[in-house]
């Protein structure tokens, strides 16, 4: 075999492409998982319409998610259902059963700590509401006392 064959350069471009197939490789995805955690909502002083989300990492490993703005009949519930994937965390709020039917609609806060931010590594997370419609996007980094406060937007 000599350098004008084509054998040799049909062995050396599978060689090639056999390399480049090697570095350009897909990246290993974990798979995903999924926790639902109950907000534990108060009742607001005063009736604001401004929907913003806080995170504050706790030095423990754990962050504290607190959320503003809901409008809930009294004896709703709120679910929040984050989806973990690598470094996405997609969260989404969902509406509980209510245990009261009828009445009108009050101004309430939730919060809730989780445990599933991995601890010193920067997250992309996603915040969905289908209770307000709203949504948010942003990254945040659980290291200890670490704050991040958005807005949700339409």
């Amino acid at each position: 075999m000599d350098f004008t064959s084509i054998e040799f350069y049909t062995i050396a471009f599978c060689i090639a492409m056999g390399i480049v197939g090697f570095f350009l490789g897909q990246k290993k995805i974990k798979p995903a998982t999924s926790r639902i955690n109950a907000l534990e909502l108060q009742k607001q002083d005063e009736a604001s319409t401004s929907s913003i989300i806080k995170l504050t990492a706790n030095d423990d490993g754990t962050v504290t998610i607190e959320r503003t703005g809901f409008l809930l009949v009294d004896g709703e519930t709120v679910n929040l259902i984050a989806t973990i994937v690598d470094d996405k965390l997609i969260i989404e709020e969902k509406k509980g059963k209510a245990s009261a039917l009828g009445g009108c609609e009050e101004s309430y806060s939730g919060s809730v700590t989780v445990d599933y931010f991995p601890v010193g590594n920067k997250v992309y997370v996603r915040y969905d509401s289908s209770v307000t419609g709203q949504w948010s996007k942003f990254s945040f980094k659980n290291s200890a006392r670490n704050k991040v406060e958005h807005e949700m937007r339409y």
